[in-house]
């Protein structure tokens, strides 16, 4: 007899993938991440989601380097990036930085050097 995590989970993959995508891409950035932390059903769907959204809006909460690469994979479509920077430094910048940006939202950025500020810069040429 399976648990009831497994039945739960046996159930949702009978849901249409497309179903599954269609509601989570409703949620927020915050609620997205919270989806995913409950199965492995929502966390494969919540993934996918990750790399093709274009706002990513995480003021939430100061991620670490380590929380916030998971949750900005490869994006070509990502256009707006908001983030609470109060844990990240200098070596974030391969992480939140591409060339489809055109908002840039960083606070609480202390750890930034200047240095970074201008290579944001030089890699998001289509920033305003």
């Amino acid at each position: 007899m399976a648990s009831p995590e497994e039945e739960e989970e046996e159930s949702l993959d009978q849901l249409p993938g497309t179903v599954l995508g269609t509601i989570i891409s409703k949620l927020d950035v915050a609620s997205i991440c919270s989806v995913a932390s409950t199965c492995k059903t929502f966390n494969a769907c919540a993934s996918h989601i990750l790399t093709f959204i274009p706002s990513f809006h995480l003021l939430d909460i100061a991620p670490s380097i380590d929380l916030l690469r998971p949750l900005l994979p490869p994006n070509p479509y990502l256009k707006s990036l908001k983030l609470d920077c109060a844990r990240l430094d200098d070596s974030a910048i391969n992480v939140f930085v591409r060339d489809s940006l055109h908002q840039l939202y960083l606070h609480n950025c202390a750890n930034f050097s200047g240095k970074l500020i201008s290579e944001i810069g030089g890699k998001c040429a289509d920033l305003r």
